[in-house]
């Protein structure tokens, strides 16, 4: 029998300072890059893609700003770096930059989290809204003898996702108690069969937002109450483009109209509204999402159309200027 002990060594720790001297010009660097970025957003569970870094903030500048690309409404994720202790001063900087860039995900990174700047945060946490999250993370390194030196983030306080996005049942209007059990009952059944989109948490909201893989552009199941062409309730799926270059790129993705509803299969609604910069690519399921016995025909509607969505978009956006 093989001695094990002969076998295994020892992970041992390397100073942060050892790596990134700096962490303005070496910590903030090697994060904005996208390998690098992909493993923090692997610790949070958030598909993060770099937009700037050391962004103008009155006379100050916020580390990083990410998107948040699992989101159809291109959530903007700030990140703040600290290669030391954390402190007050970076407290009110993360409050600061949050509120400047009008960022709903804040991440907070430093060596170390004492305990008054996690309870800050936990308790960040507790009083804002669902949409509004703070997450605390220790960075570490180590390595096994003479190998390569590994980064690790070890998140230490986070939103409780369960009590922010689910209200208290008698806080709910009946309507919107009946979006969050259709979108708990369609996560469950989303995870229990396979596709190309990740179900986000349920929440007692008219959709849920779904990621294809680029910032600006997202996918969105929508259970609506009322609407002009049904006169009543109504389920969709969605293709939805956000930002500056909304319109531009709408426009570069009709011209393939043709090509896009020959591999739907189906004829899509194209909308582009003059009030907002929001552009949708959508598609009406005939089916009343508010009947208990109509439960699965309307998750099995869904799964097919936002994969096929996802199928249809995800390269084209990629191929996008």
């Amino acid at each position: 029998m093989t001695d094990t002990k002969t076998l295994l060594a020892r992970l041992e720790p390397v100073s942060v300072r050892d790596i990134w001297p700096d962490e303005a010009q070496d910590f903030t660097p090697w994060l904005a890059q996208e390998e690098n970025l992909a493993l923090l957003g692997k610790t949070l569970d958030m598909d993060l893609e770099l937009e700037s870094t050391e962004v103008p903030v009155g006379s100050f500048s916020a580390d990083i700003v990410a998107a948040e690309v699992d989101s159809a409404d291109n959530r903007k994720v700030l990140i703040e770096n600290q290669l030391e202790k954390t402190d007050h001063a970076h407290l009110g900087q993360i409050l600061t930059y949050a509120a400047g860039l009008d960022a709903l995900t804040v991440v907070w990174i430093a060596k170390r989290f004492t305990d008054e700047h996690r309870a800050a945060l936990e308790w960040l946490n507790a009083v804002t809204g669902a949409d509004i999250r703070f997450f605390g993370l220790e960075i570490e390194v180590w390595r096994i003898g003479d190998s390569s030196r590994a980064p690790k983030f070890n998140i230490v306080a986070q939103p409780n996702d369960w009590t922010k996005s689910i209200t208290p049942t008698a806080e709910l209007t009946p309507t919107r108690q009946a979006q969050l059990d259709f979108w708990r009952g369609f996560h469950t059944y989303a995870t229990d069969h396979p596709s190309s989109i990740r179900p986000t948490t349920p929440k007692a909201h008219a959709y849920m937002s779904f990621a294809i893989g680029r910032g600006g552009f997202g996918l969105a199941a929508v259970a609506s109450t009322w609407s002009e062409q049904t006169d009543g309730p109504e389920l969709r799926a969605e293709f939805v483009i956000h930002g500056a270059k909304a319109n531009a790129h709408f426009e570069t993705l009709r011209k393939d109209q043709d090509q896009i509803h020959q591999k739907m299969s189906e004829e899509l609604e194209w909308h582009s509204p003059s009030r907002t910069r929001k552009r949708k690519v959508l598609l009406r399921g005939d089916i009343d999402w508010q009947d208990p016995e109509l439960r699965e025909d309307c998750y099995v509607w869904l799964i097919e159309r936002l994969d096929r969505l996802y199928q249809v978009f995800h390269d084209k956006v990629r191929q996008l200027p």
